[in-house]
């Protein structure tokens, strides 16, 4: 196909898509808002008394307030869209400019992968030169498909190449392109990595410098000497990278069908499995051979402890119990602040009213893009959230960029197994990443509890 039509025909699939999303989105906001308003009438009318009401159909309506904040979600990518319309349109004579665009992203691709196979390798510092071969690196993938389905033989070309991206434990680093897919996945699945800050590393762990203490500080006249002040202590938040994998099966049958997406099907199936497997570490996990969770910490103000406020109740959220999560963070933190909460969570929030009757939770708008909230403040389903019972940690309120850092090492392999599980054909995927709590004061926990 001519690169005109390639141009013309991408102009008009992202037209279409365009108007269907938007469209898409409009009609579910409009049906969740009426939902919302059938459910809290039921409530009024029953005093908001459960049991005269079908549970089945209260979780509709989560379901519902769920699907719009997918939705929401979303709605951040229409105006890319838009942008990569108008891109498209302004490439000189549809032709030199798309190939262009085409090079750079090859060769950032190539000098990504280059990177890693470096890091993986220990020969990656931070004024390595790294010169993008993009030839080498397009023989790569080409050898990376064979070596999936098996078809490598024995030439000593697909050998060379495919050695290029060898991994001293065992594997092959997987290609740039490939990889950003999995990770894409990730981020759709990790409900805290979408919030918290996330640094990418070449070595083993991550020292961030902690401040203890304040600096000291006073006014000082143009002509005057500054006196003696005091002096912060500092201290180091250490997060290391620790090492998980994911290991699909596919039947020999899969691999030999040419029309079978072999590197799509691993794509989603490994960044599923690790969106779900790291989301659970972040939240709950101990710090051993995993990322520490953000709920495992001792109840307290002092360093290294997470204040926990009490919901109110022995085992149910309440109105007050929530005002006195979101008036317990500092001022500082709450411009970025947000709710953290399982489904069944946001099921028992809705009902919540304030002093004045008035309903704590509101619908956002489509249109507007904004996103549901409660008090003011949005909120994100965690799915690793516990459920709201007697002594659970079942809302978290804070800013999770300054709370939670979560680490990623350069870089995913691949090692294919047809040995040890026959009939079936194992593709061993590895990845590196740590998660910790660097700030203890950004972030509190609402404990369901009457006092």
């Amino acid at each position: 196909m001519p690169v005109t039509e390639q141009v013309v025909e991408q102009i008009a699939n992202d037209v279409k898509k365009f108007g269907e999303t938007a469209e898409g989105l409009r009609a579910m906001n409009d049906n969740a808002k009426r939902e919302l308003g059938e459910l809290r009438a039921e409530l009024d009318k029953y005093g908001n008394k459960l049991d005269a009401i079908s549970v089945e159909k209260i979780d509709k309506i989560a379901a519902s307030v769920e699907a719009q904040d997918a939705a929401l979600d979303g709605l951040k990518a229409l105006p890319e869209q838009v942008e990569r319309i108008d891109a498209t349109l302004k490439r000189p004579g549809f032709g030199a400019g798309w190939k262009d665009d085409e090079a750079v992203k090859e060769a950032k691709a190539a000098f990504d992968w280059h990177k890693a196979v470096l890091v993986s390798d220990g020969k990656y510092a931070f004024n390595t030169e790294i010169e993008p071969d993009t030839e080498a690196y397009a023989e790569y993938k080409k050898s990376y498909s064979a070596y999936l389905r098996a078809r490598e033989g024995k030439s000593a070309s697909f050998q060379a190449a495919l050695s290029t991206g060898s991994d001293p434990d065992g594997g092959y680093m997987v290609p740039t392109e490939r990889s950003a897919r999995v990770i894409e996945k990730v981020y759709e699945t990790s409900a805290l990595r979408g919030f918290a800050t996330v640094e990418t590393i070449s070595g083993k762990e991550l020292i961030i410098p902690r401040d203890e203490g304040e600096f000291g500080y006073g006014w000082i006249g143009e002509t005057e000497a500054p006196s003696e002040t005091t002096t912060s202590q500092f201290g180091e938040s250490k997060i290391a990278v620790h090492e998980m994998y994911a290991e699909p099966r596919a039947t020999q049958q899969m691999l030999e069908d040419a029309g079978f997406d072999i590197e799509g099907w691993i794509d989603r199936k490994v960044g599923d499995k690790f969106g779900r497997v790291e989301a659970a570490a972040f939240f709950n996990g101990d710090g051993v051979n995993k990322p520490r969770g953000l709920l495992t910490y001792a109840a307290g103000t002092s360093n290294k402890q997470i204040e926990q406020i009490a919901s109110g109740a022995a085992a149910a959220v309440t109105a007050d119990g929530i005002y006195n999560l979101v008036f317990s963070l500092k001022d500082y933190y709450t411009t970025n602040a947000r709710f953290m909460m399982k489904r069944t969570t946001v099921r028992d929030v809705l009902k919540l009213k304030d002093g004045d009757g008035q309903y704590m939770w509101q619908m956002g708008d489509i249109r507007t893009g904004q996103p549901n909230t409660l008090l003011g403040f949005p909120v994100s389903r965690a799915e690793d959230m516990p459920t709201v019972e007697a002594s659970a940690l079942a809302i978290a309120f804070g800013d999770f960029s300054m709370a939670y850092t979560i680490v990623d090492r350069l870089g995913i392999t691949l090692l294919r197994d047809n040995l040890t599980a026959k009939p079936y054909v194992k593709f061993y995927n590895r990845r590196r990443v740590g998660g910790d709590v660097v700030n203890f004061e950004a972030v509190k926990l609402q404990k369901i509890a009457a006092s």
